[in-house]
Protein backbone atom coordinates (compact mmCIF):
# COMPACT_ATOMS: atom_id res chain seq x y z
CA UNK A 1 0.00 0.00 0.00
CA UNK A 2 1.47 3.73 -0.89
CA UNK A 3 0.63 6.57 1.31
CA UNK A 4 0.94 10.19 0.79
CA UNK A 5 1.36 12.15 4.36
CA UNK A 6 1.38 15.65 5.75
CA UNK A 7 0.58 17.54 8.27
CA UNK A 8 -0.61 21.61 9.58
CA UNK A 9 2.11 21.98 12.27
CA UNK A 10 5.39 21.82 9.97
CA UNK A 11 7.77 18.62 9.05
CA UNK A 12 9.87 18.77 12.10
CA UNK A 13 6.54 18.09 13.99
CA UNK A 14 6.45 14.90 16.31
CA UNK A 15 3.11 14.21 15.29
CA UNK A 16 4.20 13.53 11.78
CA UNK A 17 7.23 11.45 12.65
CA UNK A 18 4.75 9.27 14.78
CA UNK A 19 2.36 9.08 11.75
CA UNK A 20 5.30 8.03 9.90
CA UNK A 21 6.72 5.21 12.32
CA UNK A 22 2.71 4.00 12.81
CA UNK A 23 2.30 3.87 8.64
CA UNK A 24 5.81 2.10 7.62
CA UNK A 25 4.71 -1.58 8.66
CA UNK A 26 1.43 -0.88 6.54
CA UNK A 27 3.59 0.32 3.09
CA UNK A 28 5.80 2.87 1.10
CA UNK A 29 5.10 6.63 2.59
CA UNK A 30 5.96 9.84 0.71
CA UNK A 31 6.09 12.85 2.96
CA UNK A 32 5.60 16.38 1.71
CA UNK A 33 4.80 18.40 4.61
CA UNK A 34 4.51 22.31 5.09
CA UNK A 35 7.50 24.67 6.04
CA UNK A 36 6.07 26.11 8.75
CA UNK A 37 2.92 25.47 11.25
CA UNK A 38 -0.02 26.48 9.49
CA UNK A 39 -2.89 25.33 12.82
CA UNK A 40 -5.94 27.16 12.51
CA UNK A 41 -5.69 28.24 9.18
CA UNK A 42 -8.91 26.32 7.33
CA UNK A 43 -8.38 25.27 3.33
CA UNK A 44 -6.30 27.66 2.28
CA UNK A 45 -4.77 27.82 -1.22
CA UNK A 46 -2.41 29.75 -3.24
CA UNK A 47 -3.02 29.92 -6.34
CA UNK A 48 -1.74 33.80 -6.92
CA UNK A 49 2.01 33.30 -6.04
CA UNK A 50 4.97 30.60 -6.81
CA UNK A 51 5.30 27.98 -4.11
CA UNK A 52 8.48 26.81 -2.96
CA UNK A 53 9.30 23.09 -2.76
CA UNK A 54 12.51 22.02 -0.99
CA UNK A 55 13.65 18.50 -1.20
CA UNK A 56 15.31 17.14 1.94
CA UNK A 57 16.89 14.77 3.99
CA UNK A 58 15.06 14.48 7.57
CA UNK A 59 15.30 11.38 9.91
CA UNK A 60 13.04 9.49 10.51
CA UNK A 61 11.80 9.98 7.00
CA UNK A 62 14.70 9.83 4.92
CA UNK A 63 14.31 12.06 1.84
CA UNK A 64 11.22 14.40 2.48
CA UNK A 65 9.65 17.32 0.44
CA UNK A 66 8.84 20.85 2.57
CA UNK A 67 6.40 22.79 0.65
CA UNK A 68 6.79 26.75 1.93
CA UNK A 69 2.40 26.81 1.99
CA UNK A 70 -0.74 25.54 3.15
CA UNK A 71 -1.76 21.86 4.05
CA UNK A 72 -3.88 22.00 1.29
CA UNK A 73 -0.87 23.03 -1.13
CA UNK A 74 0.89 20.37 0.10
CA UNK A 75 -1.59 17.65 -1.33
CA UNK A 76 -1.78 19.71 -3.99
CA UNK A 77 1.84 19.20 -5.05
CA UNK A 78 2.34 15.93 -3.43
CA UNK A 79 -0.92 14.25 -5.68
CA UNK A 80 -0.63 17.07 -9.10
CA UNK A 81 3.31 17.31 -8.87
CA UNK A 82 5.41 15.20 -6.91
CA UNK A 83 3.80 11.78 -7.01
CA UNK A 84 3.82 10.28 -10.42
CA UNK A 85 0.94 7.79 -9.75
CA UNK A 86 -2.11 8.84 -7.01
CA UNK A 87 -1.31 6.92 -3.83
CA UNK A 88 -3.90 4.26 -2.09
CA UNK A 89 -4.35 7.26 0.79
CA UNK A 90 -3.69 10.19 2.13
CA UNK A 91 -3.41 10.61 5.56
CA UNK A 92 -2.92 14.01 7.57
CA UNK A 93 -1.51 14.73 11.75
CA UNK A 94 -1.00 12.93 14.06
CA UNK A 95 -2.55 16.74 15.39
CA UNK A 96 -1.83 17.29 18.78
CA UNK A 97 -5.03 19.15 19.48
CA UNK A 98 -8.29 17.48 19.27
CA UNK A 99 -10.36 18.49 15.20
CA UNK A 100 -14.44 18.06 16.47
CA UNK A 101 -17.36 19.57 15.77
CA UNK A 102 -16.81 23.10 13.75
CA UNK A 103 -13.02 23.00 14.34
CA UNK A 104 -13.83 20.90 10.82
CA UNK A 105 -14.15 24.23 9.45
CA UNK A 106 -11.07 25.89 10.62
CA UNK A 107 -8.49 22.81 10.93
CA UNK A 108 -5.58 22.54 8.26
CA UNK A 109 -5.28 18.74 9.55
CA UNK A 110 -8.82 18.20 8.04
CA UNK A 111 -8.22 20.62 5.23
CA UNK A 112 -5.44 18.53 3.88
CA UNK A 113 -7.47 15.26 3.93
CA UNK A 114 -10.75 17.45 2.44
CA UNK A 115 -8.57 18.24 -0.04
CA UNK A 116 -6.97 14.73 -0.84
CA UNK A 117 -11.02 13.60 -0.95
CA UNK A 118 -12.08 16.18 -3.44
CA UNK A 119 -9.34 15.27 -5.96
CA UNK A 120 -10.15 11.70 -5.28
CA UNK A 121 -8.43 9.66 -2.93
CA UNK A 122 -9.60 8.15 0.14
CA UNK A 123 -8.58 10.14 3.09
CA UNK A 124 -7.95 10.01 6.81
CA UNK A 125 -7.11 13.12 9.39
CA UNK A 126 -6.00 12.16 12.67
CA UNK A 127 -5.78 14.52 15.98
CA UNK A 128 -5.43 13.47 19.40
CA UNK A 129 -7.10 15.83 22.52
CA UNK A 130 -4.61 17.71 24.45
CA UNK A 131 -4.49 18.31 28.40
CA UNK A 132 -1.60 19.85 30.05
CA UNK A 133 -1.28 17.19 32.92
CA UNK A 134 -1.52 14.36 30.02
CA UNK A 135 1.62 15.14 27.74
CA UNK A 136 1.63 12.79 24.77
CA UNK A 137 3.71 9.81 24.64
CA UNK A 138 4.16 9.54 20.76
CA UNK A 139 5.75 6.20 20.63
CA UNK A 140 2.43 4.80 22.36
CA UNK A 141 -0.04 7.06 20.40
CA UNK A 142 2.01 6.17 17.30
CA UNK A 143 1.43 2.38 17.90
CA UNK A 144 -1.99 3.18 18.60
CA UNK A 145 -2.89 4.38 15.49
CA UNK A 146 -1.36 1.92 13.70
CA UNK A 147 -4.07 -0.64 15.11
CA UNK A 148 -6.86 1.91 14.16
CA UNK A 149 -5.80 2.45 10.52
CA UNK A 150 -5.23 -1.44 9.91
CA UNK A 151 -8.75 -1.49 10.53
CA UNK A 152 -9.90 1.57 8.97
CA UNK A 153 -7.54 0.96 5.87
CA UNK A 154 -9.87 -1.53 5.00
CA UNK A 155 -12.80 -2.30 2.56
CA UNK A 156 -15.44 -2.42 4.98
CA UNK A 157 -14.43 1.21 5.66
CA UNK A 158 -13.90 2.65 2.06
CA UNK A 159 -15.95 6.17 1.61
CA UNK A 160 -17.70 7.17 -1.45
CA UNK A 161 -15.46 9.59 -3.74
CA UNK A 162 -15.24 12.92 -2.10
CA UNK A 163 -15.16 12.16 1.70
CA UNK A 164 -12.97 11.37 4.19
CA UNK A 165 -12.76 9.88 7.94
CA UNK A 166 -12.02 12.40 10.75
CA UNK A 167 -10.60 10.31 13.65
CA UNK A 168 -10.09 11.43 16.93
CA UNK A 169 -8.06 9.65 19.56
CA UNK A 170 -8.70 11.17 23.59
CA UNK A 171 -6.77 12.13 26.39
CA UNK A 172 -6.41 9.31 28.63
CA UNK A 173 -3.88 9.13 31.46
CA UNK A 174 -0.93 6.69 31.20
CA UNK A 175 -2.36 6.44 27.23
CA UNK A 176 -4.65 3.75 27.93
CA UNK A 177 -6.78 4.43 24.77
CA UNK A 178 -9.88 2.85 24.15
CA UNK A 179 -10.14 -0.86 22.94
CA UNK A 180 -13.10 0.31 20.51
CA UNK A 181 -14.11 3.31 17.53
CA UNK A 182 -16.85 4.95 18.16
CA UNK A 183 -18.63 6.10 14.97
CA UNK A 184 -20.43 9.16 15.35
CA UNK A 185 -21.64 12.08 13.35
CA UNK A 186 -19.58 16.07 13.86
CA UNK A 187 -21.03 18.38 16.03
CA UNK A 188 -22.55 21.30 15.25
CA UNK A 189 -22.80 23.55 18.15
CA UNK A 190 -20.41 27.32 18.14
CA UNK A 191 -17.22 27.41 19.66
CA UNK A 192 -17.34 29.63 23.16
CA UNK A 193 -15.87 33.24 21.41
CA UNK A 194 -14.52 35.55 24.15
CA UNK A 195 -11.57 38.07 24.27
CA UNK A 196 -9.43 40.22 26.27
CA UNK A 197 -8.03 42.78 25.85
CA UNK A 198 -4.10 42.84 26.49
CA UNK A 199 -3.31 46.28 24.94
CA UNK A 200 -4.94 49.69 24.58
CA UNK A 201 -4.69 53.38 23.11
CA UNK A 202 -7.07 55.68 22.13
CA UNK A 203 -7.48 54.42 18.64
CA UNK A 204 -6.79 50.79 18.84
CA UNK A 205 -6.94 47.66 21.26
CA UNK A 206 -4.85 44.12 20.87
CA UNK A 207 -7.06 41.13 21.83
CA UNK A 208 -6.30 38.08 22.54
CA UNK A 209 -8.64 35.08 22.57
CA UNK A 210 -9.82 34.07 26.12
CA UNK A 211 -12.33 31.27 25.50
CA UNK A 212 -12.09 27.79 26.79
CA UNK A 213 -11.73 25.00 23.91
CA UNK A 214 -14.46 22.76 26.08
CA UNK A 215 -16.72 25.15 27.29
CA UNK A 216 -18.68 24.90 24.28
CA UNK A 217 -22.48 23.42 23.52
CA UNK A 218 -22.74 19.80 22.30
CA UNK A 219 -25.81 17.50 21.68
CA UNK A 220 -25.16 13.86 23.39
CA UNK A 221 -24.97 12.11 19.85
CA UNK A 222 -21.78 14.05 18.50
CA UNK A 223 -18.04 13.81 18.55
CA UNK A 224 -17.33 16.53 20.83
CA UNK A 225 -19.56 14.75 23.90
CA UNK A 226 -17.76 11.68 22.73
CA UNK A 227 -14.35 12.82 23.03
CA UNK A 228 -14.70 14.91 25.87
CA UNK A 229 -16.12 11.50 27.32
CA UNK A 230 -12.93 9.52 26.25
CA UNK A 231 -14.11 7.66 23.52
CA UNK A 232 -11.91 7.23 20.39
CA UNK A 233 -14.33 8.59 17.59
CA UNK A 234 -14.33 8.39 14.17
CA UNK A 235 -16.90 10.66 11.77
CA UNK A 236 -17.08 10.25 7.69
CA UNK A 237 -17.05 13.74 6.75
CA UNK A 238 -18.57 14.95 3.19
CA UNK A 239 -17.72 17.49 0.88
CA UNK A 240 -20.72 19.67 0.27
CA UNK A 241 -22.06 22.35 2.06
CA UNK A 242 -25.49 22.40 0.24
CA UNK A 243 -28.25 22.09 3.58
CA UNK A 244 -29.82 18.96 1.20
CA UNK A 245 -32.79 19.23 3.23
CA UNK A 246 -33.98 23.18 2.15
CA UNK A 247 -37.23 22.62 0.60
CA UNK A 248 -36.34 25.20 -2.19
CA UNK A 249 -33.56 23.41 -3.62
CA UNK A 250 -34.36 22.63 -7.67
CA UNK A 251 -37.02 25.17 -7.88
CA UNK A 252 -37.14 29.11 -9.56
CA UNK A 253 -38.44 32.27 -8.15
CA UNK A 254 -39.05 35.30 -10.36
CA UNK A 255 -37.56 38.46 -9.59
CA UNK A 256 -40.20 40.53 -11.96
CA UNK A 257 -41.89 41.62 -8.32
CA UNK A 258 -38.87 42.69 -6.63
CA UNK A 259 -37.51 46.31 -8.75
CA UNK A 260 -35.38 48.17 -7.35
CA UNK A 261 -37.04 51.82 -6.38
CA UNK A 262 -36.74 54.99 -7.76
Amino acid sequence: MRFLITNDDGFDAPGLAALYQALCPLGDVTVVAPATCHSSRGHAVDTKNSIRVDRRLIEPFGEIRVVHSTPADCIRVGLRHIMPEPPDFVIAGINPGANIGVDLFYSGTAAAAREAAILGVPAIALSRLIHSAFPVDWDILSRHVERVLRVMLTSEYRLPSGQFWNINFPTVEGERYPEEITFVPHGTAPHAVAFQIVEESADSQTLAYSASYRDRLRSAECDVHHLFGQHLTATPVGPSLTAVNDQRLHTRVSLASASCAD
